[in-house]
């Protein structure tokens, strides 16, 4: 047990140093980068608080409908995005999010949950709720978010065995190098935004012949009664 605890500890303190690392080299520099910005100045590396706000307004259940409720449990992992959930907490208060803000399960990391809202509603005290700064695209916030790195990092200071939760403390101190041109930021966004598309209308066609093969199955074959 003290062995599993000072490997938590060491790997906890690993995580801070390597942020603490990440963000002294101040400006660096991406091996593929937009022919308009070849000549532009380096990505400057800065905290993930520094470019994220970590929502904690609070909004009543009462004012809430399944609709617009967020929890661990109708989050899809592998960035699915949601369902509608079965029923509202019993608390009486969760966290608020607004349209655009991104939520983060922290319950399990590597199952990949997190969900840019299109929406205004309330999110369990399990999901993690950023919203981008003014300076930042919120696309591309997203994209930095919805990235293994990320993910991992949130793994190694992860807490409990059966069910793994975020440390809290290091999330906000996530080293991320972000270009300061915000057309930049915006191309990237585009250019990503473009592939998820692709890779979700994919989805959809895989699962309309999923559903042919299925019916066609039920024809072809006789019902053994």
């Amino acid at each position: 047990m003290i062995c599993k605890q000072a490997s938590k500890q060491a790997s906890k303190q690993a995580s801070k140093q390597a942020s603490k690392q990440a963000s002294k080299q101040a400006i660096v520099y991406p091996k593929l980068r937009f022919p308009q910005f070849k000549d532009c100045e380096g990505w400057e590396v800065v905290e993930l608080m520094n470019i994220g706000y970590f929502v904690k307004e609070k909004i009543e259940v009462l004012n809430l409908n399944p609709e617009d409720y967020i929890s661990t449990e109708n989050l899809l992992s592998d960035y699915s995005g949601v369902t509608i959930s079965n029923k509202l907490p019993t608390t009486e208060k969760v966290t608020a999010f607004q349209k655009n803000d991104i939520l983060i399960s922290n319950i399990r990391p590597y199952l990949k949950k997190v969900w840019v809202a299109d929406k205004d509603g309330g999110a369990s005290n399990d999901i993690v709720v950023i919203r981008a700064k003014s300076n930042i695209n919120t696309s591309f916030l997203s994209s930095v978010i919805k990235n293994d790195d990320f993910i991992n990092y949130m793994m190694k200071g992860a807490k409990g065995l059966k069910m793994p939760r975020g440390d809290l403390g290091l999330i906000p101190i996530f080293p991320v190098a972000v270009p300061s041109d915000p057309k930049e930021q915006q191309a990237i966004a585009d250019c990503l935004s473009s592939l998820d598309k692709l890779i979700s209308e994919e989805n959809e066609q895989i699962g309309r012949l999923k559903d042919h093969k299925k019916g066609l199955m039920q024809q072809l074959f006789p019902k053994m009664q």
